[in-house]
C-alpha cells in the first residue's frame, strides 16, 4: 500500500511536469520563398508559435523544404503565374534590339529582363508599334502569348547562352 501511495505521488508530481513542456510552443521564424514563371521572386517572413508539429508541416504540405535550423524554417514555391509586380505594371518592348519586359512603359526605359534579338526589319508595323508603345502584360495567358508569337516567327534569333 505504501508503495502505491509513493507511485501515485510521484505520478502527480511528473504528469503535471511531463504536460507543460509538451504544451509549450515553439518559436520559429518562417521564410515563404514564391518562385514565378517570370523569373522574380517574393520572399515573406514571419513569425509563428508551432504547438503541434502534424499541423505545422500540413499547413505547409504544398511547399517544398529548403532548410531548417534552429529557429528558422524556410520553405520555397514555384508559382505557375506570373509575378504580382508583372501583373501590376509589366509590359513588352523593344530594347536595344531585344524583347524586352520593362517595369512601366518602354518609353520610361525601366528593362527588367530580356528575350530575344528581333529583326525590326521583318516585324508587320503593327507588331512594331505595339512592342515601341508597349504590351501590357496582365496576365500569364498574355505573357506566353506574347513570348510564343515573337518566338514562333522567323525573325527571331535566341539570344547566345
Amino acid at each position: 500500500m505504501r508503495r502505491f501511495l509513493v507511485f501515485c505521488m510521484l505520478f502527480l508530481l511528473i504528469v503535471p511536469i511531463m504536460t507543460v513542456q509538451a504544451a509549450d510552443p515553439v518559436e520559429v521564424k518562417v521564410v515563404l520563398q514564391r518562385q514565378y514563371i517570370d523569373g522574380k521572386q517574393t520572399v515573406v517572413t514571419h513569425r509563428e508559435k508551432i504547438y503541434a508539429m502534424e499541423d505545422f508541416w500540413s499547413t505547409y504540405h504544398d511547399w517544398q523544404l529548403v532548410s531548417q535550423t534552429e529557429g528558422q524554417v524556410v520553405f520555397k514555391q514555384e508559382v505557375m503565374d506570373i509575378s504580382p509586380a508583372l501583373k501590376k505594371n509589366g509590359y513588352f518592348g523593344i530594347y536595344k534590339g531585344k524583347l524586352t519586359i520593362f517595369e512601366g512603359r518602354p518609353i520610361d526605359q525601366q528593362a527588367v529582363q530580356s528575350f530575344y534579338q528581333i529583326n525590326k526589319g521583318k516585324l508587320e508595323s503593327h507588331q512594331a508599334k505595339q512592342l515601341r508603345e508597349g504590351i501590357r502584360i496582365q496576365s500569364k495567358e498574355v505573357y506566353e502569348d506574347v513570348l510564343e508569337t515573337f518566338r514562333s516567327k522567323k525573325d527571331i534569333e535566341a539570344l547566345p547562352s
